[in-house]
């Protein structure tokens, strides 16, 4: 693909899903906090 090394876009699939799973758990934790106070 393009001028990108399999190296680097492996770098980059990692960092997203690391970054997906963080904002997942930062969401599930506003959804909890949000919960306690209705």
């Amino acid at each position: 693909c393009g001028g990108i090394d399999k190296r680097t876009i492996e770098k980059f699939e990692k960092e997203a899903a690391e970054l997906g799973k963080g904002s997942f758990k930062y969401a599930w934790v506003l959804d909890k906090l949000k919960a306690e106070r209705e």
